[in-house]
């Protein structure tokens, strides 16, 4: 299996071991380095049709980077399209969902593919890929990317996880999501809205059920906000 090791604080690397033979799967772009022993190509993961919709509905990639250890054992170095932290998560024989743009690389043994938002109020209201999302499955190491840090949050046992949809990275299968215009629960739509304008809140996101959430310290909306603002007018 591939070995993937996060290298630096700040704006890291992920780094990449192969033997020989060994396959990983990136974000089209991803490479930064590699050694001579690795080929790398690009293909649509899955077939044309999985790719198509994978890159309409999710905003990823049409093809995604192979990188294959092919004339020998060799390290690549991949490198995230924005600022922020990488994480390793391990997948036992389960299935994760990803926000828009939070996939970076995975072991070839991983199945990608994209699935119908179950949730309404998520399709509409999330922020997290519309009515489609991105999901990783199977048995193997799945690498994620984020605007800013990444902080594991657990859903409180017979409780709710309530986070902001820009903030969310991804999370397990054991978890099940859904959407709201605010965190208080009573109320008509009126009345979340007003509340959402109030705390400056906006979207978020319920989770039930049990695992961990990624959650990421910035929201991609609002830093583009924050550059756009400070961009000088041509006027």
């Amino acid at each position: 299996m591939a070995e993937f090791t996060v290298q630096g604080s700040t704006d890291p690397f992920l780094a990449a071991e192969l033997a020989q033979g060994e396959t990983v799967v990136a974000e089209g772009g991803a490479m930064a380095a590699m050694d001579h022993t690795i080929v790398l190509t690009g293909k649509a993961k899955g077939g044309v049709l999985k790719s198509l919709a994978r890159a309409a509905t999710t905003g990823e990639s049409f093809f995604m980077q192979h990188a294959t250890a092919q004339d020998g054992p060799g390290r690549i170095l991949f490198a995230p399209g924005h600022p922020g932290e990488v994480r390793v998560v391990e997948l036992n024989d389960d299935s994760w969902s990803l926000t828009d743009g939070a996939f970076l690389c995975a072991e070839d043994s991983l199945e990608i593919a994209t699935k119908r938002n179950k949730s309404i109020s998520g399709s509409f209201f999330g922020g997290t890929g519309g009515f489609f999302i991105m999901n990783v499955s199977g048995t193997g190491k799945l690498c994620v990317s984020a605007l800013g840090a990444i902080q594991e949050m657990s859903i409180p046992p017979g409780g709710e996880l309530i986070v902001d949809s820009g903030h969310v990275v991804g999370w397990p299968s054991t978890a099940e999501m859904a959407a709201s215009l605010s965190t208080g629960q009573g109320g008509g739509i009126l009345g979340k809205m007003v509340g959402s304008v109030k705390t400056g809140e906006g979207v978020v996101l319920r989770f039930k059920g049990t695992g961990k959430i990624l959650v990421a310290s910035r929201a991609q909306p609002a830093f583009i906000g924050w550059i756009s603002s400070r961009i000088p007018s041509s006027s």
